[in-house]
């Protein structure tokens, strides 16, 4: 894997892992957990914290790195991940 790959590939699992945890647009599907295993269960635990579901949201992306490598299948929506991850905080730094 390059180094180029291994930033994808970690942009892209920074603003999925953020997306499903944080995301205002994935509040439905944490508050559908919610409701289907209840307030504390394991389940519900791992979609709200970014440390544990982290390691589940890098296993598809790097196999995607392994696999896809420098075809624009991998690069092209891995970059827009990473992008939109450094705008998103560029725009809370720049906004306070």
């Amino acid at each position: 894997m390059t180094i180029v790959q291994f930033l994808l590939a970690l942009g892209a699992t920074l603003r999925i892992t953020r997306f499903i945890n944080a995301d205002f647009l994935a509040g439905g599907l944490r508050a559908w957990v919610i409701r289907r295993f209840g307030n504390d269960s394991k389940v519900t635990y791992l979609s709200t914290c970014p440390w544990c579901l982290s390691i589940y949201t890098v296993v598809p992306v790097i196999a995607a790195a392994a696999l896809l490598g420098n075809s624009l299948w991998f690069v092209l929506p891995a970059a827009a991940l990473s992008i939109s991850y450094l705008v998103g905080i560029a725009a809370t730094w720049l906004d306070q």
